[in-house]
């Protein structure tokens, strides 16, 4: 990692308390990500693959066969999340349906013509059944095309599925595919917080599911609002909407005295509550109460802490502190103090968000631009965007697979997600002014 000049300690503050409202300059970088393009063209995704990309196993994905009344789009809408989920996991590659042989209409969910599939190079595929005209019943299949054989899949038979339930159906699906091939399960069915300038000096709190679907504003108020956190089954957040940075669950208010507060960290078992705050000065970590209650002053120092993120654990904190004159990456004890210094290359690094596979994923700033890295415990740090634009505001998915980051791009502005070594990338959610990304754990 390229060692880069400290900046003036208030843009370092700035951009370390999650001050900045809008992506890093487009173009900052140059644009080339160094690897070929490859999706399916007809569900509007492209995935990048950078050197070093392995090949995905081959997976064809043909309409589901309705039956029994069921409606055309309900079968097409069904199979289109599959093939979307599937173009995500970065693990199959969905083989453009304008090159299948079969009609699903013409060939049984039991049987398929495993030939027929075998020439268009599909390793595996993946067959549904709609019946009904609503609810419906949905069968799912995933076969072997090799060996001529039905993987087993935990869920892959559900009744009672409600129009507005297919999504939710796929997502299920192809979790439990995951889990069959890889013996750990997907996580499509999760959402990515964020916080998105709305209008001048107004910003909201929104969600949208992990493909890039069902994208809302959920907390907009005609003030600033930023910095999600997931807990307690909901979204923490600061708001400025009572003139100064307070600490929001949902609609009612968490803070209870006149600190800032500014991001809070949700240990992983609920238990506990980490948010910076600042009294008239620098900027500390506290340990709070479920009620918002100040409990603990765990950084009293004279530098800024801010961005407490929890081990997987929940026995550490990495933060960022401006100890060393520029922001770093520290790591403490759930419980304060002895705090280390854990990144050393790099002047201004930010924003960590420690995953479930115990890397620690970060941005820094480099040449004008920002990249997103991963670190261990032990300092050992890896690349995960180069020479694509400018990257921040990092965040893990729950099973360590993935890292959802604001990116702007030539290939396009938005939310993109990673595989964990930065092999694989994604645009899900184009557009401008998104920040401070929380994926759903």
């Amino acid at each position: 990692m390229p060692r880069v000049p400290s900046l003036a300690p208030a843009l370092a503050l700035t951009l370390a308390l999650g001050f900045a409202t809008g992506p890093l300059a487009p173009g900052a970088r140059a644009a080339d990500p160094g690897g070929a393009v490859i999706g399916d063209a007809d569900e509007g995704l492209q995935v990048i693959v950078g050197p070093g990309g392995t090949s995905f196993e081959s997976l064809a994905v043909p309409d589901a066969r309705c039956v029994g009344g069921a409606d055309a789009a309900a079968c097409q809408e069904l199979m289109s999340v599959i093939r979307r989920d599937m173009t995500i996991s970065f693990f199959f590659s969905v083989i453009p349906t304008r090159s299948y042989l079969v009609s699903s209409e013409e060939e049984p969910l039991a049987t398929p013509s495993f030939p027929d599939w075998n020439n268009i190079g599909a390793a595996y595929l993946i067959k549904g059944e709609v019946s009904g005209a609503g609810p419906y019943k949905v069968e799912l299949r995933l076969y072997s095309v090799a060996s001529k054989s039905v993987v087993p899949v935990d869920e892959q038979s559900f009744s009672d599925v409600a129009k507005g339930g297919l999504r939710s159906v796929a997502h299920r699906f192809c979790n439990a595919v995951l889990k069959a091939r890889t013996g750990k399960p997907g996580v499509f069915d999760t959402r990515i917080a964020y916080d998105r300038k709305l209008a001048l000096g107004v910003k909201g709190v929104g969600v949208v599911d992990m493909d890039g679907h069902n994208r809302s504003v959920l907390i907009s108020n005609g003030s600033i609002n930023m910095l999600p956190a997931w807990g307690f089954g909901g979204l923490m957040y600061t708001s400025f909407v009572g003139g100064f940075p307070e600490l929001y669950f949902g609609k009612r208010k968490l803070s209870r005295d006149t600190g800032h507060y500014r991001k809070v960290a949700v240990s992983p078992d609920g238990g506990r509550l980490v948010a910076s705050v600042s009294y008239g000065g620098q900027s500390d970590l506290y340990l709070l109460s479920k009620d918002g209650q100040v409990v603990k002053n765990l950084t009293n120092s004279e530098a800024d802490e801010v961005s407490p993120t929890f081990s997987p654990d929940g026995g550490r904190i990495a933060y960022v502190s401006s100890a060393a004159g520029s922001p770093q990456i520290y790591v403490m004890a759930v419980d304060g103090g002895g705090g280390s210094r854990l990144t050393h290359a790099g002047g201004y690094n930010y924003a960590p968000d420690w995953g479930s596979n115990g890397l620690i994923a970060f941005a820094a700033m480099d040449d004008g631009a920002s990249d997103i890295f991963t670190v261990t415990e032990g300092g050992e740090i890896n690349r995960v965007t180069q020479n694509q634009g400018s990257n921040k505001d990092p965040s893990w998915s729950r099973d360590g697979r993935y890292i959802a980051f604001v990116s702007a791009r030539p290939e396009g502005n938005g939310i993109y997600i990673a595989s964990a070594d930065g092999r694989y990338q994604i645009l899900v959610s184009k557009g401008g002014g998104y920040g401070s990304l929380a994926w759903e754990r």
